[in-house]
C-alpha cells in the first residue's frame, strides 16, 4: 500500500500541473497599441537615416517599455494623425491640449513643456513679452498647429497675419524679409537654425509667450486603463529622472 504522504504529494503535483495548463503564457501581456507620430519637427520628431527619431519618441519608448506596453509607430502628417486618433484608430503623442481638442480627445498628464517664442531677422530690445506686441505682423506658422489659446484667439480675431509653411521654409522666408516673424518652440528653432546655418540671421526676440504642456492623447472615452498606467509611471520620481536625463541630452 503506497505511503499516504506520497499519495498526497502526487495529487497536489497533478492539481498544480492541471491548473497551469489553464493559465495563458502571456497572462500579464497587454495588447499592442498603435502610436501616431508626425515628423519635420526636430529634435522632437524627425526622420534621419531612414528611421523615425526624436526626443518625444524616446520618452514614449522609455515610458511604454516601463509599463510593459507593446506598440507600433505610424508616421503621419500631424492633422491626419489627429484625425486617426479622434476616430479611435491610433494614439497620438507630442500634442498640446486645447479647448477644441478636449471635445474629442482625452489626455494623459504632461510629459514635457515647450517654450513657444518669436523670432525676427534682426535683434529686438527690449524683448517681446506679450501677444499684443505681434499685432499687424506677418508670422510664419505650421499648418494645423496650436501655439496656445491666447495666440490662437488673436489669430482668429485677425490681429496679425499667418502663413503656413514647413520649418525650413518659414525660417528661410524670414531671413529674406518676406515674413516679419516666425513663432516656434525654442529647442526646435535652435536645432533648425543651426542646421540651416541661419543662427546669425534669425534671432530669438521674445520671452516664452506660451509654456506648452505636451501629452499623449486618445479618442475621448477610450483607453482609460492605459492612460492611468501611463500617468502612474509619469508620476514616478525615478522615471521623471530618466526623462529629464533624456531632455538634458537634447539641450547640449
Amino acid at each position: 500500500m503506497p505511503n499516504a504522504n506520497n499519495v498526497v504529494k502526487q495529487v497536489l503535483a497533478r492539481l498544480m500541473l492541471f491548473a497551469l495548463t489553464f493559465i495563458p503564457l502571456n497572462a500579464n501581456a497587454f495588447e499592442p497599441i498603435k502610436i501616431s507620430t508626425y515628423t519635420n519637427y526636430p529634435p522632437y520628431l524627425y526622420h534621419e537615416g531612414g528611421q523615425h527619431r526624436g526626443l518625444y519618441l524616446e520618452i514614449v519608448d522609455l515610458t511604454l517599455k516601463a509599463i510593459d506596453q507593446p506598440y507600433t509607430v505610424e508616421t503621419l502628417p500631424f492633422k491626419r494623425g489627429l484625425y486617426h486618433t479622434e476616430a479611435g484608430d491610433s494614439i497620438i503623442v507630442g500634442i498640446l491640449k486645447t479647448d477644441q481638442r478636449m471635445k474629442t480627445l482625452d489626455f494623459s498628464e504632461p510629459f514635457y513643456q515647450e517654450r513657444i517664442s518669436v523670432y525676427f531677422n534682426h535683434q529686438q530690445f527690449p524683448q517681446i513679452k506679450s501677444i499684443e506686441e505681434l499685432d499687424g505682423l506677418r508670422i510664419g506658422t505650421l499648418l494645423g498647429w496650436s501655439y496656445g489659446s491666447e495666440f490662437d484667439q488673436a489669430k482668429a480675431n485677425n490681429r496679425f497675419f499667418t502663413k503656413d509653411g514647413d520649418l525650413e521654409a518659414n525660417f528661410y522666408t524670414l531671413a529674406k524679409g518676406r515674413l516679419d516673424a516666425v513663432i516656434h518652440s525654442e529647442l526646435s528653432a535652435t536645432y533648425i537654425l543651426n542646421e540651416l546655418e541661419l543662427k546669425d540671421e534669425v534671432f530669438l526676440v521674445s520671452k516664452a509667450l506660451e509654456i506648452g504642456n505636451i501629452y499623449f492623447a486618445v479618442k475621448k472615452g477610450t483607453h482609460k486603463t492605459l492612460l492611468d498606467r501611463i500617468n502612474q509611471k509619469l508620476a514616478d520620481p525615478d522615471h521623471v529622472k530618466e526623462m529629464n536625463f533624456l531632455i538634458d541630452s537634447y539641450k547640449k
